[in-house]
């Protein structure tokens, strides 16, 4: 078979998307697609029509024409079954009525997924589920690169709030400063006038000021007023010079140091007037100062496979698991990273070649053999892996019990009831019952949302978290089956999780020379291969 494009017409001859897949210009192209409307006419028995050039072969899609344009010498067979399959892409990433516009909206998308299918004008060995599958491919490095510049982002965003907030503390002390200064040099000159007095009676006032600034909120006008009498009544060197009338505000160069003691002083009760906060060894990325990039990254995998009888027993649940570290810099090759390991009961443990098995054993202290060298820089080394097959049904996160009644001859009500089986986050869960025959009755969900996908002929049942608050929940529908209660299995179950179900935790990673603690950012991931009750 050579196919050399594919389109999507109207009824009418409009051609709304065209893909070619071998060498050809555009004008036959054109022409091509401009002779096909005239020799289909009005017979829709058949679904193949030739030229002295080409052979189409076609099928209505709702209101639309599907066509392939390929050789004469085409095998028909792979023609009919090549063009079901673009159909079935049309269905996937056409949702909804298939039209015009929606055509147009998702152009690309079907322009990608026409290429997945005929390549070089020869079809490729897919199915759909692979077309899926390359269309959808993510990338763990592009996720690491992306979860990285959202932290950068976030950090850069507080450190300017904080400037932001220092600089207007720096404004107020220095206005209320300035307000001190002129009042003393009134009261110096007036001798044993109101001013004078005024001067005498300043214990007093600081004494008044200080508990109005205790009543009032910690950042308020009265707290700065109070911090400024008692300091510059207890020291000559905290005194704050008056600001003169139209001078600016230079940040970065203090006058005489004066301001810089005032400033320091009152960064002495309130903390985030100081230069920069401490950053806590293995902070998460939200919590490092803004400019610093760990050069050690981290990334937790999980991967779980499990098999559930329909009576919520567990014929058989396997986790792989893996631990990446990935070094940035060659400055912190030399690292070793301490781990916090549960009982984790049935799992086995394996590391890399060239880490020190004995120190793990005994510490589960991940580190090289040859403490004199360092981990290699620019590529993700696998540091450790870990498994667990169990049949133990507490090891299950989500137990999952589908009860079909027969409530007539061939009507069945559904009732299909999830549990969260320990302290576990399940995200983005999604539960598919296969629902033979006609649609069901509406579903009934307890959480989430529950709909009928004509297209697969399953009930979707999405939950976009289950946590303790809602560990249980049931959906319920009423549906037709002639193959009895079989046919409503088996159900597919799919989620992510930000917690492992192995035990391990990663706190601190330090240096191999002086136990000094190290910068690291880290990623863990739980998804699903397979999730099935059968």
């Amino acid at each position: 078979m050579v196919c050399f494009s594919a389109a999507l017409l109207t009824k009418g001859g409009k051609v709304l998307l065209a893909r070619q897949f071998v060498e050809m210009s555009r004008m036959r192209i054109e022409n091509h697609l401009a002779t096909f409307p005239k020799l289909v006419g009005t017979e829709k028995q058949h679904n193949t029509v030739e030229t002295a050039e080409v052979r189409y072969v076609y099928r209505p899609v709702e209101n639309l024409l599907l066509v392939l344009t390929t050789n004469k010498h085409s095998n028909i067979v792979e023609d009919l079954e090549t063009l079901r399959l673009f159909a079935r892409v049309l269905s996937e990433y056409c949702p909804g009525e298939l039209d015009e516009a929606s055509v147009c909206k998702n152009a690309f998308e079907l322009v990608f997924a026409f290429d997945e299918i005929v390549a070089m004008g020869h079809k490729e060995n897919v199915s759909m589920r692979d077309i899926q599958v390359n269309i959808e491919m993510e990338s763990h490095e592009e996720k690491l690169a992306n979860m990285i510049r959202q932290s950068k982002e976030r950090e850069a965003q507080e450190e300017m709030k904080r400037k932001a907030k220092s600089i207007a503390r720096e404004n107020r002390v220095k206005a209320v400063g300035g307000g001190m200064g002129s009042g003393m040099g009134g009261g110096g000159g007036g001798g044993g006038g109101g001013s004078g007095a005024s001067f005498g009676q300043m214990p007093d006032m600081q004494q008044s000021v200080s508990s109005i600034g205790s009543i009032a909120s910690p950042g308020g006008f009265s707290s700065e007023v109070s911090s400024s009498f008692s300091y510059g009544n207890q020291s000559p060197s905290t005194y704050a010079k008056p600001v003169k009338k139209g001078s600016g505000m230079q940040l970065g160069k203090p006058k005489g140091g004066q301001n810089v003691d005032l400033m320091r002083a009152v960064a002495e009760e309130d903390p985030e007037l100081s230069a920069a906060p401490a950053v806590r060894p293995g902070a998460p990325p939200a919590a490092q100062s803004a400019g610093i990039q760990a050069g050690i990254q981290l990334s937790i995998e999980e991967k779980l496979n499990v098999t559930l009888s329909r009576d919520g027993g567990v014929q058989g649940m396997e986790v792989k698991g893996d631990l990446q570290l990935l070094i940035t810099d060659p400055a912190v090759g030399k690292a070793l990273i301490p781990l916090k390991l549960g009982g984790n009961k049935g799992y086995q443990f394996k590391t890399h070649p060239n880490i020190n098995k004995q120190l793990f054993g005994t510490s589960s202290v991940l580190a090289l053999r040859d403490p004199s060298r360092a981990f290699p820089t620019g590529s993700a080394l696998g540091v450790l892996k870990w498994r667990l097959q169990t049949t133990d049904d507490s090891c299950v996160p989500l137990l999952i019990n589908c009860w079909p009644t027969q409530t007539s001859d061939d009507t069945y009500e559904i009732n299909v009831e999830y549990e969260l089986n320990g302290d576990y986050e399940l995200r983005d869960v999604r539960i598919a019952i296969p629902v033979p025959g006609a649609a069901p009755s509406a579903p009934v969900a307890a959480a989430g949302e529950a709909s009928y996908s004509k297209r697969d002929g399953t009930l979707l049942w999405n939950i976009p978290i289950i946590d303790n608050s809602n560990s249980s929940a049931t959906v319920e529908f009423t549906a037709n089956s002639a193959s009895g209660a079989d046919a409503f299995f088996p159900i597919q179950v799919a989620f992510t999780s930000p917690k492992c179900m192995c035990e391990l935790e990663v706190t601190e990673v330090r240096s191999v020379e002086d136990e000094s603690p190290l910068q690291f950012v880290k990623q863990t991931s739980v998804t699903v291969e397979q999730y099935t009750i059968v």
